[in-house]
């Protein structure tokens, strides 16, 4: 199920980004983004995971700034409007980024977002040893092999 989770600016109440991505993703970088940008933010102890729709406010995709682990997060700017997104021509330039943001939020969002969500997380890959069964299956084909050649 796609969420969505809105952070808005202490500084420039114009500034509201929103992240795109699966409940498990946004629920934990919630944790990790009011940790690293809480003094950019309003209220984020109150920030939280709503269901995706599309309705307004929901996240469109010619507002996002920047796409995280394949395409698979997405982080958006409410009232952007990237018309450069739709065009045909692969040389069209991305509409810039409104002047008037809070770029310090910005930054930290973006930052955060990138350390959080890697393609892939080798810290948490685990290697497991051959079971014995698995180690005598092994030896047997390669004896069978072997003898057959």
């Amino acid at each position: 199920m796609q969420v969505t989770a809105a952070f808005t600016s202490s500084s420039q109440q114009n500034t509201t980004f929103r992240l795109l991505a699966d409940n498990a993703t946004v629920v934990e970088l919630i944790q990790d983004i009011v940790t690293a940008c809480s003094g950019n933010l309003t209220s984020p102890g109150s920030i939280v995971p709503t269901a995706y729709n599309d309705s307004i406010p929901a996240p469109k995709p010619e507002q996002t700034v920047q796409y995280y682990r394949a395409s698979t997060v997405a982080l958006t700017l409410d009232g952007y409007n990237n018309t450069g997104a739709f065009s045909e021509d692969d040389n069209a330039p991305d509409t810039p980024l409104p002047t008037n943001i809070d770029t310090n939020l910005l930054n930290c969002l973006n930052t955060t977002i990138g350390e959080a969500v890697p393609l892939v997380d080798a810290a948490n890959m685990r290697w497991s040893a051959p079971s014995s069964a698995g180690l005598l299956v092994l030896s047997y084909l390669i004896w069978t092999i072997s003898g057959s050649i």
